[in-house]
């Protein structure tokens, strides 16, 4: 299995339990339509600075009447607080212009009892790009940073990922 694969699996599991899910920086949405197909009665919105394509993949897939996209910096996404009780991003964090504030946002549009995962790839990946990959204690930082109970933030190496996890509950 993939890299790419073995990541997407992480966040297909998570999102069994949950009815209320964003995605932050969905890309193509590809994930977000695999989780539609799977969680048949879950909220799905996403969020990106150029959703076009993925409303265009997730309209071809006749999911438009689903999923809810919002054409929005991560920085500045517009939901409610505590809207949504699982958030994730996919290989975005290295994209972010201000992680920090966007992790702040994350944390602010949880439920009390919600979950979030982040993976993204880890310092010294080689992925073909050049890109400022952020290794295990940034991150930690970041979400320190950004208002987390460090007790509950969880990252794993798992091949060329930092798999985060984190419960307000834990």
């Amino acid at each position: 299995m993939s890299d790419e694969n073995m990541a997407e699996d992480f966040i297909l599991k998570k999102t069994e339990n949950h009815q209320r899910i964003l995605d932050v920086g969905c890309g193509d949405a590809g994930l977000l339509i695999k989780i539609a197909k799977r969680n048949k009665s879950a909220e799905l919105n996403c969020v990106d600075s150029e959703v076009e394509y993925a409303r265009s993949n997730i309209e071809k897939g006749g999911y438009s009447h689903r999923i809810k996209c919002v054409d929005a910096k991560a920085e500045r996404i517009p939901f409610k607080s505590h809207s949504f009780d699982f958030i994730y991003s996919l290989r975005s964090l290295h994209e972010f212009y201000d992680p920090v504030k966007v992790l702040g946002k994350i944390k602010r549009l949880l439920i009390p009892s919600g979950d979030i995962m982040i993976i993204d790839w880890k310092r010294g990946a080689n992925t073909g790009v050049i890109e400022r990959y952020y290794a295990e204690g940034e991150i930690k930082e970041f979400m320190k940073q950004a208002g987390y109970n460090v007790d509950n933030i969880k990252i794993e190496e798992v091949n060329r990922f930092n798999v985060v996890s984190y419960s307000e509950s834990s």
